[in-house]
């Protein structure tokens, strides 16, 4: 089952308690990281250049997993948002 970031988002800012919101800077691109990095199955985790991220992971396969990411990063307000990793490879440009 895929599971993107903006489903998630609420649930791990409810479980953090932190649900003012996630981009308040409570809940950082490192600490989002920090969880993808963790997470089973295909995943990819995207980053735009205003620091805003995306994550998706337990997809069907790679390309759903960097569709999500990217569509999670995209929905959260991120300015070019490109997938830099891949099932916990660094994707190069």
């Amino acid at each position: 089952m895929m599971l993107k970031l903006s489903m998630n988002v609420m649930g791990l800012c409810a479980v953090l308690s932190i649900l003012g919101g996630c981009s308040s800077g409570e809940y950082t691109t490192y600490s989002l990281f920090q969880e993808y990095r963790d997470q089973p199955g295909n995943k990819a985790y995207a980053i735009g250049i205003n620091k805003v991220a995306g994550a998706a992971w337990s997809a069907g396969s790679i390309q759903d997993a960097q569709a999500a990411a990217l569509n999670t990063c995209n929905e959260l307000g991120g300015v070019n948002c490109n997938v830099v990793d891949v099932n916990g490879s660094a994707v190069g440009y």
